[in-house]
């Protein structure tokens, strides 16, 4: 880094200590452990994209493009009088950066902020970007060659360099994002799934925690998993003793088995009605959001002291409610149809009766119920 210009020997009063990681490349990025300086920065609160509106836009494509940056933090320029803040010490003395280096709390939104006024012509128009993962997609391969050349030049023009290595081009599935992605819908990422398929009993909190964190990126493709995973989340309250029981070791191999065998979502398509289907049971209430038959989304929840109690039907209009608050993006735009529980139509012969409880702003509101 010091040849490329990347550092710069320094004499700054600040200095952070330097660690090494191994990328999934096999070769090792040099970190600095910049917690002391993130404490005392102003945080940046520039939004990052959300992973799954981003995945939506893909609807009606058949072919993608990926493209990395080569080190995309090392080719934005710090400012001058700001390069002192990153110094780092090591055994050959100390160095400051004069690029953005990883680790600093204001990198992420700073970057994604300069990516998307980059691209900001293509942005959402057939090109998506998340930090320095650059998609191109579209429904025609003579479409998709001329937006190729579109970001070609801006990266040109920007001196933005991609690296070849981990490009691809012009494909009718890619992986995105932690996904496969193709004409037929999101799927999970097979070698994300083998590391669940392998992963041992965890011997403790962090294990377990390690563990639901990756399946918990899955967990739209799983129907219940807020019900099923219920048992394991519970052992990672505080104060709970870690102890490996029967009951989490079954929950632990059924919620392996639910990820192994996850469905391909489809992606959403605002012409077309949505279709929601909710469930309760004794412990939980979930729904699944669907076009054609073919599910979008799951939706899960486990029911807490205070609603546990409730009654079916009661349960029922939670599922309800808690639906159209989490898919409400999608179900404002566009015709929707409930597919409503023998229960509910049991109970409440009318659906407007207790419609309000699910408008927004009206959870509170007791409907007006004969």
């Amino acid at each position: 880094m010091l040849q490329a210009g990347l550092i710069v020997p320094s004499t700054s009063p600040y200095s952070s200590p330097v660690l090494l990681v191994k990328k999934k490349d096999m070769t090792w990025r040099m970190c600095v452990d910049y917690r002391h300086l993130n404490a005392i920065t102003v945080k940046n609160t520039y939004p990052l994209p959300v992973i799954d509106e981003l995945l939506d836009e893909l609807a009606g494509s058949c072919w993608f493009s990926k493209l990395d940056l080569r080190a995309g933090y090392h080719q934005i320029r710090l400012r001058e009088e700001d390069e002192f803040k990153t110094a780092f010490k090591t055994h050959q003395g100390q160095y400051q950066f004069r690029v953005l280096p990883y680790g600093v709390t204001g990198g992420p939104p700073t970057f994604q902020g300069g990516m998307n006024l980059v691209f900001e012509p293509l942005l959402r128009h057939g090109v998506l970007v998340f930090m320095d993962d650059i998609l191109v997609h579209s429904s025609t391969l003579e479409k998709h060659v001329m937006l190729l050349r579109q970001v070609l030049k801006l990266l040109e023009e920007h001196g933005l360099k991609a690296k070849l290595s981990k490009c691809s081009f012009a494909q009718q599935q890619i992986n995105y994002l932690g996904h496969r992605i193709s004409s037929s819908g999101v799927a999970t990422l097979e070698e994300k799934i083998q590391t669940v398929r392998d992963w041992p009993r965890p011997e403790s909190v962090r294990k377990l925690r390690e563990f639901l964190g990756l399946a918990g990126y899955y967990r739209k493709f799983v129907r219940n998993f807020g019900i099923i995973s219920r048992p394991l989340t519970d052992m990672l309250k505080k104060g709970t003793l870690f102890i490996w029981t029967p009951t989490a070791d079954t929950t632990f191999q059924e919620l392996k088995k639910a990820l192994i065998q996850a469905p391909v979502l489809a992606l959403p398509d605002f012409r077309k009605k949505f279709v929601v289907e909710t469930d309760a049971s004794a412990t939980g209430v979930g729904a699944v959001l669907m076009q054609d038959s073919h599910p979008l989304a799951y939706l899960s929840k486990a029911l807490g002291p205070r609603n546990i109690g409730l009654s079916a039907y009661e349960k029922e209009c939670l599922a309800l409610m808690m639906a159209v608050d989490h898919w409400r993006p999608y179900l404002q735009h566009a015709e929707a149809t409930w597919k409503d529980p023998v229960e509910l139509r049991r109970r409440f012969p009318s659906t407007a009766a207790w419609g309000q409880a699910a408008t927004q702003g009206g959870e509170n509101v007791t409907p007006d119920i004969p």
